[in-house]
């Protein structure tokens, strides 16, 4: 049996030795195999996205958390300094009077 290519050329499919009642359902069984394969990969890779996804939120949620935390002591770390101003100032004002 001969077969032509786009370019003009010939080629042959090859003939196998192996009977089709022994080589079809190895074929099958080999089908079967990589598909079975790539199933579990692609449930795997859905897997890990999902995962990913779920640790890159969960990481940007704590990141703000803390950032508003800091932002929150250095105000209180802000408003301690002035109220130990003012205290110093009014105890040197009643230490005048």
């Amino acid at each position: 049996m001969e077969f032509y290519a786009m370019d003009g050329a010939t080629f042959s499919m090859p003939t196998f030795r192996t009977p089709p009642r022994i080589l079809i359902p190895k074929l099958v069984k080999s089908r079967d195999g990589w598909k079975t394969k790539a199933n579990l990969r692609k449930k795997r890779l859905k897997a890990a996205r999902i995962r990913i996804r779920d640790l890159v939120n969960s990481r940007d949620h704590w990141k703000d958390k803390a950032h508003g935390a800091e932002n929150r002591c250095a105000e209180l770390e802000r408003q301690l300094a002035q109220t130990q101003q003012d205290l110093a100032a009014a105890r040197d004002e009643s230490k005048k009077n």
